[in-house]
Parts: structure tokens; sequence; C-alpha cells
């Protein structure tokens, strides 16, 4: 006879998605444990810009993701948990070139044919933004996008009464069956009946078959300086062609600067494959301050105080792996996604917390949810083995 749960449901990683998923199962009545190696927010959740964008993801699935995720954002910031926490800021894309100019055409259209909360406002000339530099060709603006600290979402889901925070405590070894799973945490044991790994970049040391890849950024955070004179977010549509799957080549670095609450702005950021956070790169941060300046030029006033490395947990086809495990259903994967956990936090939250209680997500999202599966690199490896 299996022992009886400790309980209901455990949570490895207190980042972004696995708070997320603490608050739903929670508001369902159930007894949650959330383990992490160092607390909440620690690694990427912690470190990130904050965006709730749409206008960032792969048009297709994760588009149509982050456009739901947006909207169940906004309904939980009305008097819900992310009062306090989610925001409703203008956002700005502009371009510079061909290549660039071409993803902005893309994403005019992505937009119309999601006719979700995003829209655009306004699509020209730089003059459409005071203070933006004469070498940008073109701007669209957008409205309906928001902000969302991580640290400030983290601390919000886990607030909630029901959760259990275990931490710093590391998985050390899992057991599933077909009841539950049974987890090794060195000097204690925990029996659960489902385990959500939302683990990001540690994912590897208890799932060795899972693809994650540490992918690191570059990031500056500059002095304060007067507050609102960027009311959002500026992208540069390079970084819309990077996070593509065209492999087209980026003639410029493809930047997003970011004003934050402080009058100081965040700048990033750079995709590089391995997990150093103590590597500063100068010759990265010197192409990411040209392009940065050169679309807004008020940063040539500003001095760098901090910058350093963040690293995301990416997946080789570029989507995050969200569902049970083939040969564990009563495991279920929540991680790989690369910098876009925040955006995608609320509506994943929600839909990992339904399989967590035994259902099935809701069928709005049964399609795209089953393509995030596990299970496709399970089908690669029996295909490379025949």
């Amino acid at each position: 006879m299996a022992p009886k749960p400790d309980f209901d449901v455990a949570i490895a990683g207190a980042g972004i998605i696995g708070a997320s998923v603490a608050w739903h199962l929670c508001r369902a009545g159930l007894r949650v444990a959330v383990i992490d190696a160092v607390g909440p927010a620690a690694a990427a959740s912690g470190a990130s810009d904050g965006a709730v964008s749409v206008a960032s993801k792969k048009p297709g699935l994760m588009a149509r993701l982050a456009s739901g995720s947006l909207q169940y954002s906004r309904a939980l910031a009305v008097g819900g948990v992310l009062e306090g926490a989610f925001s409703f800021r203008p956002a700005y894309v502009f371009g510079s070139g061909a290549v660039e100019l071409d993803a902005l055409d893309a994403l005019v259209a992505m937009l119309g044919s999601l006719a979700g909360p995003v829209r655009v406002v306004k699509d020209g000339h730089a003059t459409l933004l005071p203070g933006l530099g004469e070498q940008v060709d073109r701007l669209v603006v957008l409205d309906g996008e928001g902000h969302m600290p991580g640290h400030k979402a983290v601390r919000a889901y886990l607030a909630t009464p029901g959760v259990t925070p275990i931490w710093p405590a590391q998985i050390v070894g899992i057991e599933a069956d077909a009841v539950g799973v049974t987890l090794n945490l060195g000097a204690r044991q925990l029996r659960v009946s489902y385990l959500v790994a939302a683990l990001g970049v540690s994912t590897p040391t208890l799932f060795p078959g899972m693809p994650i890849l540490p992918r690191a950024g570059q990031l500056i955070v500059t002095d304060r300086g007067p507050r609102g004179a960027l009311p959002g977010a500026l992208t540069a549509a390079a970084y819309l062609v990077a996070k593509t799957a065209s492999g087209a080549s980026l003639p410029r670095p493809p930047v997003v600067i970011d004003p934050l609450a402080t009058g100081q702005y965040l700048i990033g950021s750079s995709r590089e494959d391995h997990s150093d956070i103590s590597r500063v790169d100068f010759a990265t941060l010197r192409l990411l301050l040209s392009r940065a300046s050169a679309a807004w030029p008020a940063l040539r006033d500003r001095r760098v105080i901090r910058a350093f490395a963040g690293v995301r947990a990416a997946v080789p086809d570029g989507l995050p792996i969200v569902g049970p495990l083939p040969d564990a259903p009563r495991v279920i994967m929540a991680t790989g996604f690369e910098g876009d956990g925040i955006c995608l936090s609320a509506l994943i939250g929600r839909e990992v917390a339904l399989m967590a209680r035994g259902e099935a997500p809701q069928a709005e999202w049964a399609t795209d949810l089953a393509a995030l599966s596990p299970a496709r690199f399970t089908a690669l490896r029996r295909e490379g083995a025949a």
C-alpha cells in the first residue's frame, strides 16, 4: 500500500510559473508545498524585465497563449491576486533597415489576426514618439500590453493561505508510481499525489532527458533620471526576428529599453548559449548600449551602475515543455519558457493546476497545450532509435 501523501501537490521551483500553479491549486482547496533550492524568484523570474507582451512572441501557438494569458492576468489584477503587481502601459516597437521593417509588417499582421487585447494605435515615422533617435525608420505604437515585475507577482501568489514554503531545500531524487510521487530531500522524504516540475535551468538535474538549454542574457541598469520620459518599453524589431524560427541574420542587436518606476532604465538583452551568470561580456554590452542610445538618445545622459547576466531556460524547438511525463503521469513538467514565463504564467498556472488535479485543460487551450507536451521528445527519441 502506498504511503499517505503529505501534500496533494508539491511544486519544484518558486519562480513565476511554480508560484502561479501554487495559487491556483490553493484556490481549489488543495494542500500545496513549494520547494526551492534558494527561495522565491531567485533566478530568471527575479531578473526579468516584467513584460507581459504579446508583440514579442512567435506568431501562432505562442502568440495565442500570450494573448490569452494577458487577458487572464488583467482579470486577476482587478481586485484579485495580481492587483498591485500587474499594470498597463503602452509599448513601442521600432525598426531600421529592410529586415526589421519586414518584421514590423509581420507584427502588425499577427496582432490583427489575433484580435486580442493588444492593438496597433499608431504606425509610422519616429516622430510618433518624441525623443526617439533619427536613425529609426519606423515606429509601431501598441496599446493593451502589460507590465508585471516577476518578484512582485511571485510574492503575491505565494502569500496565499495554504502554501507551505520549503526552502532552501534540494530535491535529490524522485520516485513516481501509479498513485503518487516520493521526493527525497536528503534529510527527509515527502509523499505527494502530484509533482509539478517548474525548475527552469535546473530541470536536467532531476530530468536528464529533458532538453533544457541555459541561455544567458547580458543586462544593464542605469542610474536614475526624470521619470516618465519613456512611457513604456521600447523594443527593436530585431528582437522579434531573433525569436522566430526563420534563422534570419540580425544586422542590428535585438535590444529592449525598459523604463523602471525608479527613473532608471533596464537595457537588454543578448541570447548566449551558456549558464555562467558571472560572465559579463563588455563587447556585447557595448553593442547593446550603442543600439539603445541611438534609438533613445536620452540614455547618453545616464550612467551605467550595474551590468549582469541572467539565465533563461530554453528548449531547442523554441517551445516550453508543459504536461505530464508519458511514463510518469503524476509528474507534470512546466519549464523551458526562455523569457516568456512572466507573460504566460497566469494561463499556464491555471491549466497546469487542472492537470495536477487530475483534470483536462480547458477545451479552448487543449490543442495548443498538447503541442507543448514532453511526449514530443519521447517521440523524437523513438524515431531516432528506429
